[in-house]
């Protein structure tokens, strides 16, 4: 079959963009499966990404012409010691979305044949790019070991770290969940639902219109920097505001789809916890969430009941923490899965020295100078 497979590359956004009709069409093909990866969230963010962001975009078909294959990367600028400039693919999309769990898509039964083609594009188009950076790629299913395979069989520089992210496999009831946590996290569930409801007016909502959008979303970033801020540290939206537009910018459009499950539990009108999440493919990707640290001690942990209590009534199968184990997943079941940050690079003379040395492009060293940012430029 690999011998029937033949690649382009795009660099222009115009020809990204002719891939619109085809694109969602690979995805559900795929292992790659993923909201992350889905035409509408690449969409929301190329129309807020900076003008000097550049598409790298591998594609695949098959001798019929059909996409059987994909490697949708950009390219960004990052300098050595803020000297040595360096072209780095990532997946588009990566950055400032919340975005993990990332692939190269393959129609399922060809992802080695396809994965080999991307790899051999790459390696033509070498003098194109310097590094590849992937963080929060999947072991399960196969998708770390495939690429990290495919590049050293094309001679690149191959360097991974090993992650684990949370994942709850849901049951088919509420009642069953329960009994899959400690006799400890029932019983301070339970006192913290009672201390709530000695509250007045404690109501727990579901965005459901996109008029009231905004509302949700307003609270969803202060709760979220109080929370990180009683901790000494400024919260998500804070540290990356490009993140809060996306947000604003892909909300509407998950919520059209179906995708977006927006909690939000109030006091007497007043939020005091809000958690966001995506399902797709069955699962619910837990997204971000704030609560109010002076308030009532595990409201958010209420919310977070109600919310996969929510999930198994819909027939979910997993609620999925993404990367970072932590004990507090650990308390509500999550078990853990594998993956890997991969770093991949050319043979050339700047990466002998980076890749000697075991740098990797998230210390002081090796730093971006250039990510998407906030200004729209891109068609819609």
């Amino acid at each position: 079959m690999a011998s029937e497979l033949r690649t382009d590359l795009l660099l222009d956004w115009p020809s990204v963009y002719s891939l619109e009709r085809e694109w969602n069409g690979l995805v559900e093909q795929s292992r790659a499966n993923i909201i992350f990866l889905t035409w509408e969230w690449f969409k929301a963010w190329a129309t807020l990404s900076d003008r000097s962001i550049k598409p790298f975009v591998i594609v695949v078909r098959d001798a019929r012409g059909a996409l059987v294959g994909l490697a949708p990367f950009y390219l960004a600028r990052y300098r050595l010691l803020k000297i040595l400039p360096y072209r780095t693919l990532r997946i588009m999309a990566d950055y400032a979305t919340g975005a993990e769990c990332l692939d190269w898509m393959a129609v399922r039964g060809s992802e080695t044949q396809v994965c080999h083609r991307i790899a051999q594009a790459m390696k033509a188009a070498s003098r194109r790019w310097d590094c590849m950076w992937m963080p929060h790629v999947p072991a399960w299913g196969g998708a770390s070991q495939r690429i990290r395979t495919t590049c050293l069989a094309q001679d690149f520089f191959c360097r991974q770290r090993s992650i684990e992210f949370g994942y709850v496999e849901l049951p088919e009831t509420f009642g069953h969940f329960l009994k899959t946590l400690s006799a400890n996290r029932r019983s301070e569930l339970r006192r913290q639902h009672k201390n709530l409801a000695s509250s007045h007016g404690v109501t727990i909502t579901r965005c459901r219109e996109e008029a009231d959008l905004g509302r949700y979303l307003d609270a969803l970033f202060d709760l979220n920097h109080r929370r990180w801020r009683s901790r000494g540290q400024d919260g998500t939206f804070i540290r990356k505001p490009g993140e809060a537009l996306f947000y604003r910018k892909f909300l509407p459009v998950a919520l059209k789809k179906g995708w977006l499950r927006l909690y939000g539990l109030e006091v007497d009108g007043v939020f005091k916890a809000v958690q966001i999440g995506y399902v797709y493919n069955g699962v619910f990707y837990q997204m971000q969430e704030g609560f109010d640290p002076d308030f009532i001690q595990g409201v958010g942990n209420v919310l977070r009941a109600r919310t996969i209590e929510d999930c198994i009534s819909e027939g979910l199968k997993g609620y999925d923490f993404l990367a970072g184990m932590s004990e507090h997943k650990r308390r509500w079941a999550s078990t853990p899965r594998m993956g890997h940050h991969l770093f991949v690079g050319n043979r050339n003379w700047k990466n002998r020295l980076l890749f000697f040395k075991e740098v990797w492009p998230t210390g002081r060293y090796l730093r971006p100078c250039l990510l998407p940012s906030a200004n729209a430029a891109l068609p819609e």
